[in-house]
């Protein structure tokens, strides 16, 4: 359990992401009058302080080299107890049995969209709020054994949203390719290493081929700046300081139920930032509707209050955003 007596780290880029967050690209958004960019930065809210401790255990998406232990060290720094896992729903089962105190995990690509297998584990994990979030620039590298060339290129092994964000290329540069979805970006190129296969070649973050002895074939498949994957930080405590400018909750409603939530919802400067709905499993038309809202004022207890006792809303936290 965390300790809130800790000191709390401070983070160099947080403040300038807190003034300037914007919305992350492929949401639905409530449209929101057009304001004076000027006045708004210089009449933000003081931020809301972390309460993320100097030393802490981490549970992520491993093995090491993926792009959620980046997200991890970006948020955490270098000095923490990292704990690579095979699976999201094991990361999140660490951090719901005290094993670890937060967790790291993918939610959303500007490109591949929603993960929602990683929805799914954070929605049926009981007793987790979310406590922070990381927006982190994907580079997608296409890797093979030292010497291979790219003519030789067979398969091509990646996370399924790695093979999904780097389609285009590959439909472009190796049409022939059969594409193979492994548990992470970081395992695929463990597993190229591995096999010692000159034909068989990995899309996975840069920093893999140095870790795995690798060599790129390919900078940037992904061909798009606009790739950028969302991570939340989870924990079993949730943040309890006011002015977090943003929340996440589940809603577990019929779909003829979500126009008159979303109006509850968005009200004195609350936004919409983005739906993913997930089957509830238990009729056709009821969901799990993940919803993410921001406001630039901050969230303050009251209304955090007003929100949790709004009928078949399941709150998941409020919190900040850094970008790397």
């Amino acid at each position: 359990m965390r300790d809130k007596g800790h000191t709390a780290r401070s983070f160099a880029t947080l403040a300038t992401a807190l003034a300037l967050l914007l919305p992350v690209a492929g949401c639905a958004q409530q449209q929101a009058p057009a304001q004076d960019q000027t006045n708004e930065i210089l009449t933000a809210p003081p931020e809301a302080t972390t309460e993320i401790v100097d030393y802490t255990s981490v549970a992520y998406l491993g093995p090491a080299g993926t792009y959620t232990e980046e997200a991890t060290k970006l948020f955490f720094g270098n000095d923490d107890e990292l704990f690579p896992q095979e699976t999201v729903a094991d990361a999140l089962a660490m951090v719901a049995d005290g094993t670890a105190v937060y967790a790291v995990i993918p939610q959303e690509n500007a490109l591949g969209g929603p993960v929602t297998d990683y929805i799914d584990a954070l929605v049926a994990t009981d007793g987790v709020s979310v406590v922070g979030e990381v927006v982190l620039p994907i580079r997608q590298t296409l890797m093979g054994l030292p010497g291979a060339d790219l003519a030789q290129v067979k398969t091509v092994y990646s996370h399924k949203q790695g093979l999904a964000q780097s389609d285009a290329w590959l439909n472009e540069n190796l049409p022939n390719a059969e594409r193979v979805e492994k548990p992470s970006t970081a395992a695929a190129a463990q597993e190229v290493a591995e096999g010692k296969d000159p034909t068989v070649a990995a899309i996975a973050a840069p920093g893999a081929a140095e870790l795995y002895g690798l060599e790129v074939l390919q900078e940037n498949v992904s061909q798009s700046e606009a790739n950028v994957t969302r991570f939340y930080v989870v924990s079993r405590t949730p943040n309890e300081r006011d002015r977090y400018d943003r929340m996440a909750l589940v809603a577990n409603i019929e779909a003829s139920e979500l126009p008159a939530l979303l109006d509850e919802l968005c009200v004195e400067g609350t936004e919409l930032v983005c739906v993913h709905d997930r089957p509830e499993g238990s009729a056709l038309g009821t969901y799990h509707y993940v919803i993410e809202l921001q406001r630039k004022s901050g969230f303050k207890s009251k209304e955090v209050e007003r929100i949790k006792g709004l009928p078949q809303v399941d709150y998941l936290g409020a919190y900040s955003s850094i970008e790397g």
